[in-house]
């Protein structure tokens, strides 16, 4: 007899790939992930897996069964909506991705909010930056995701809210002491930047371009994937760097950072709900979005 269980472990181990991060996403020991593959080969009388360059990829008899698989659960998911929606009991469990720099501000007290109002579900949020975020959406393993930037096409969009990056630095730097500052100016300061694949930094590099610097140029010393390591580095004395103002709000308020201004520059962008263009969405995933909507000033109907 094949269980559900495994349908999902087995789904969730071809499509990352790994066996490691199947057990993160699934929140079960590596060796139960390899215990219930084995079961599965087991009542199917083959292997469904192989090791290809180093990656676990499925044999020619696990993507026989993996269309098949991946068909039959999302009929279970279904069925359990609708048996839910009857009942007014629902239980499930909603994967989001968040975007580094929302993981520190806003999402948190929202993602508590909604829980609140559906307190038999789980909720399972992945920081990471929004190239990953959409590669796993595609994979499977996220049900919604909120980035910085807009989108591939291959993904539904909703613009959330919007936000403003800003370039600060501790106060004793003579920066902060001048207030404003040219652009050039920038080639003579220390600074931190997130990693390449960020929003934030694709957005300042393109307005700093602009304004005619030369990005390869600047002494960027340190990167970092986590815009409250690069915070609390600046707020101990270290650097400057360009981060979301709502990161820093409370932070500038109390005098720990200053925000610097840099003539001409302007780095506005928006926050994006995501989820893949031809993906049926959940219920779950689509009151989730309904709820963040309500949570801005955007009237849209999902």
């Amino acid at each position: 007899m094949i269980d559900i269980t495994k349908l999902k472990t087995f789904i969730a181990v071809a499509d990352l790939g790994s066996f490691s991060k199947a057990s993160e996403i699934l929140y079960i020991t590596q060796p139960a992930v390899t215990q219930q593959i084995k079961a599965l080969e087991k009542i199917v009388g083959a292997k469904l897996f192989q090791r290809q360059g180093g990656k676990i990829v499925l044999t020619n008899e696990g993507r026989r069964i993996y269309e098949i698989a991946r068909s039959l659960l999302s009929d279970y998911e279904n069925l359990m909506e609708e048996m839910a929606k009857i009942k007014k009991d629902f239980k499930d469990t909603l994967f989001v991705g968040v975007s580094t720099t929302l993981s520190g501000y806003k999402l948190p007290e929202l993602i508590a909010e909604f829980h609140s109002q559906m307190p038999g579900i789980s909720i399972r949020v992945f920081v990471e930056n929004s190239q990953q975020i959409e590669e796993n959406l595609l994979s499977g393993v996220l049900n919604v995701g909120v980035i910085e930037r807009p989108p591939s096409d291959r993904f539904h969009a909703i613009q959330w809210f919007s936000d403003e990056i800003i370039y600060f630095t501790h106060p004793e730097h003579p920066f902060a002491r001048e207030g404003e500052i040219h652009p050039e100016r920038l080639y003579e300061a220390d600074i931190i930047f997130r990693e390449v694949s960020s929003g934030t930094r694709r957005i300042v590099k393109e307005e700093l371009e602009k304004l005619g610097i030369i990005f390869e140029k600047l002494n960027i010393k340190v990167e970092i994937n986590c815009g409250m390591s690069i915070l609390s580095m600046v707020r101990g004395g270290y650097g400057t760097s360009f981060l979301s103002k709502g990161l820093l709000e409370r932070d500038l308020q109390e005098g720990n950072v200053v925000h610097v201004k840099i003539k001409g520059f302007s780095a506005k962008r928006w926050y994006y709900i995501i989820y893949p263009e031809n993906a049926k969405l959940s219920f779950l995933a689509g009151r989730f979005i309904r709820f963040l909507l309500s949570k801005s000033e955007k009237e849209i109907t999902v």
